[in-house]
């Protein structure tokens, strides 16, 4: 299965459209050049949606293998197993990722792992590497393929109920309590500032910032980045149309005639819909107050703070109007 509903071949100049064995080869051709692949990208050569998806599929084995792998020399195209990701991948990060790479367990967890992990983590080093958390054998073995249907994403002894179950194989769950980013205010009535530093770099100063421009984020130049780190609901009206149901892509910068109809509303309804600061892109705050009720001063920008969704104006026909002038 590949990443885009058909692979659109490289054309050369005059080219016309590729016939479908042209374009399987083409996906062949790219597998043999993975290391390549980001190269190729920058430069242009192919799109993100001509970059072939190598697993669960049994002829894309040079991918990952320079040669037939053999029980003495699995003959991977690089000894660095997050750099062959990364060949398809992006740069792994522990701010996209569930997980960051390179550490060495403790103790305490190699003594909880399954012996499958610590494996893994042998094989990868000593360290974490993507291995630790994805059976790659799973999903390059044929008769495995029927796993795909409860385990896509080929975690290590999956399927999980859970994605956490999957943390636990190496993290005990006595020593974490889910966070609740929104859970602002502590018993007593104050603010609780650590909470804040989830998606602040600095917690704001409740007195003196008077918009989200007087405000900064732990992510600069793209603030959805911040929500959807936690938030993974698909479909989502205001996400972009290739991530999302087929739709309009609410996260852009409003059209003038757009602006115009939201500072209407927010003087009619006396609230703030907020605009991203640098780019003044719609973002998901501009519709869901993150904060608890009380957090801000402004009582303009406290409307919405644990309502329905965090909604700063109720669903259905009055949302759209906020914008569009129906």
């Amino acid at each position: 299965m590949l990443l885009a509903a058909v692979l659109v071949c490289i054309a050369q100049p005059g080219a016309t459209e590729p016939s479908t064995k042209a374009v399987k080869a083409n996906v062949i051709d790219l597998f043999n050049r993975a290391e390549d692949m980001q190269d190729m990208l920058s430069a242009g050569k192919i799109s993100p949606q001509q970059i072939p998806n190598p697993h669960w599929r049994a002829d894309s084995c040079k991918a990952c293998h320079r040669a037939a792998p053999t029980a003495n020399d699995v003959a991977l195209r690089s000894k660095d197993i997050n750099q062959l990701c990364q060949s398809c991948h992006d740069a792994i990060s522990a701010t996209k990722y569930i997980h960051a790479v390179g550490m060495e367990p403790s103790n305490e967890k190699r003594n909880r792992m399954p012996e499958q992990f610590r494996q893994a983590v042998k094989r990868g080093g000593g360290v974490i590497t993507c291995i630790s958390c994805h059976d790659l054998h799973m999903q390059c073995k044929q008769e495995r393929f029927e796993e795909r249907r409860e385990n896509r994403f080929f975690f290590r002894g999956g399927p999980y109920r859970k994605r956490t179950d999957l943390c636990f194989n190496c993290h005990n769950p006595k020593n974490y309590e889910r966070l609740n980013p929104h859970d602002q205010i502590t018993d007593e009535g104050e603010l609780n500032q650590v909470v804040c530093l989830v998606c602040h770099t600095v917690a704001p100063n409740r007195r003196s910032a008077k918009s989200i421009n007087d405000v900064m984020f732990t992510i600069k130049n793209d603030l959805t980045q911040v929500c959807v780190g936690c938030h993974k609901w698909r479909p989502h009206p205001s996400q972009p149309a290739e991530v999302s149901a087929p739709g309009k892509n609410h996260l852009v910068k409003p059209s003038p005639a757009v602006l115009r109809q939201m500072k209407a509303t927010e003087k009619a309804q006396n609230l703030i819909l907020p605009l991203e600061p640098d780019s003044g892109r719609i973002i998901c705050a501009t519709c869901h107050n993150p904060h608890e009720r009380g957090v801000q001063r402004d009582p303009r920008a406290d409307v919405g703070a644990d309502g329905f969704n965090r909604l700063r104006l109720q669903p259905g026909e009055i949302m759209c109007m906020s914008c569009h002038n129906l």
